[in-house]
C-alpha cells in the first residue's frame, strides 16, 4: 500500500523565487534550472512557474524535447550536453543549446554535419572538478568549436564549487572567477557564471559576478544554499 503522502505546489511561490533571483542579479538573463523533473515538482509546473525566465536548463534530452512539445518557445539548454551523435540532429531540429565540457563532445560535433546552426556553451572547470575543460585547455577547445561550420554562438560558462560560502577555506568564489577570467581571456562570447549560491551572493561580489546569464536551481524551489534561512538573503 502506498504511503499517504500529499504535496502541495504553489506556482506563485515559484514565480516569487524567480523574481528574487532576478532582483539579486538584475543585469543578467536567467536560465531557470528544471532538471530532474523540475526537482521533482513536475516539468509542466516548472514551465508554468518559471514562464518569465529567459530560458530553461536541464540535463535530459527527452525532457528538453518535452518542453518544446509543451509549447516553450524560448531557449532550452542541456547542462551536460550530448551523450551520442544521434542527439545532435535533435539540437538543430528543435533549436536546443548544448553544453560542451569534454573533447569527446567536441569530436562528435566535428564529425557530424549540421544542417542548421546551433548554439553551444563551453564549460570550464574552475574547481568543481566534475565537468569542464581546465583553464589552460579552454582556449584550444574554443578554437576547435569555432572552426565547426554549424556552430553559431559560443557562450563561456563555469559552475562554482562551494558557492554557498564566499570565503571557503579551500576555494573561494573570487578565486574561481579569477581562474575563469584567465582561461577565457580574449575569447568573445557571453558569460554564464552563477548557480543559486552565486546568485544569492551577487551583491557582495558585484564586479566578480557580473555575467550575461545566471543559472539558479535549488533557490527557485525554496531551498537556501548554505543552510541559512531565506530571510537572511
Amino acid at each position: 500500500m502506498p504511503r499517504p503522502l500529499h504535496a502541495t505546489i504553489h506556482l506563485d511561490s515559484m514565480q516569487h523565487n524567480l523574481a528574487r533571483a532576478r532582483a539579486c542579479a538584475p543585469q543578467a538573463k536567467i536560465w531557470a534550472v528544471v532538471k530532474a523533473n523540475a526537482y521533482g515538482h513536475g516539468l509542466e509546473r516548472g514551465l508554468r512557474g518559471f514562464a518569465q525566465a529567459d530560458g530553461l536548463a536541464l540535463i535530459e534530452t527527452e525532457n528538453a524535447l518535452r518542453l518544446r512539445e509543451l509549447g516553450w518557445l524560448k531557449p532550452v539548454l542541456l547542462l551536460e550536453g550530448i551523450f551520442d551523435a544521434s542527439d545532435i540532429p535533435l539540437l538543430a531540429e528543435h533549436d536546443i543549446d548544448s553544453t560542451v565540457h569534454c573533447l569527446e563532445q567536441v569530436k562528435l560535433l566535428e564529425y557530424t554535419q549540421l544542417y542548421r546552426p546551433i548554439d553551444v556553451h563551453l564549460k570550464m572547470n574552475t574547481g568543481m572538478n566534475r565537468l569542464g575543460f581546465r583553464p589552460e585547455e579552454f582556449a584550444a577547445a574554443y578554437r576547435r568549436l569555432r572552426a565547426i561550420p554549424g556552430i553559431r554562438n559560443i557562450t563561456l560558462m563555469t559552475h562554482f564549487a562551494n558557492a554557498d560560502e564566499l570565503e571557503h577555506p579551500r576555494l573561494s568564489i573570487a578565486e574561481q572567477v579569477q581562474r575563469f577570467r584567465l582561461g577565457a581571456d580574449g575569447l568573445p562570447g557571453e558569460r554564464s557564471l552563477s548557480n543559486s549560491g552565486g546568485v544569492l551572493h551577487t551583491a557582495e561580489l558585484v564586479q566578480e559576478l557580473q555575467s550575461d546569464w545566471v543559472r539558479p536551481g535549488i533557490m527557485l524551489y525554496g531551498g537556501t544554499p548554505g543552510g541559512r534561512s531565506a530571510k537572511d538573503y
